[in-house]
């Protein structure tokens, strides 16, 4: 059995709780559409869940290594990782899954939104 869940992700590096409850080795499927623009300080750009092509985060990033504006995850507290525009994982923890914009803590001029798709497999609390 499979539960379709639509979550709206607001640009930003806080956090933001889904209300979606994962048990360790859950599949899940997230597909995302839409369009924001991470803080550029002196330039507009507008990306998808991807993040901005070939732009790296640097330290004091939600996610150094990914691209900036990027979809990131994370399930209760356990490690961070790149959701992008599509993305197929099965849950290494116990928790609730969290979205965040992969940005710089202290920027804080982002825009638009995203619309994630969350497929559950199996057991879920939504």
């Amino acid at each position: 059995m499979a539960v379709t869940i639509l979550r709206t992700v607001r640009p930003s590096s806080q956090w933001q709780d889904t209300l979606i409850r994962l048990q360790p080795g859950q599949r899940v499927v997230i597909d995302t559409e839409e369009t924001w623009s991470p803080d550029m300080q002196n330039q507009i750009v507008w990306c998808g869940a991807d993040g901005v092509y070939n732009l790296q985060a640097g330290e004091g990033y939600l996610l150094p290594g990914a691209n900036v504006g990027a979809l990131i995850a994370r399930v209760g507290d356990g490690q961070v990782f790149a959701v992008g525009s599509r993305c197929d994982f099965r849950a290494d923890c116990e928790g609730v899954v969290f979205f965040a914009m992969n940005e710089h803590p202290q920027r804080n001029n982002q825009a638009g939104k995203l619309l994630a798709q969350v497929i559950v497999f199996g057991d879920f609390t939504a």
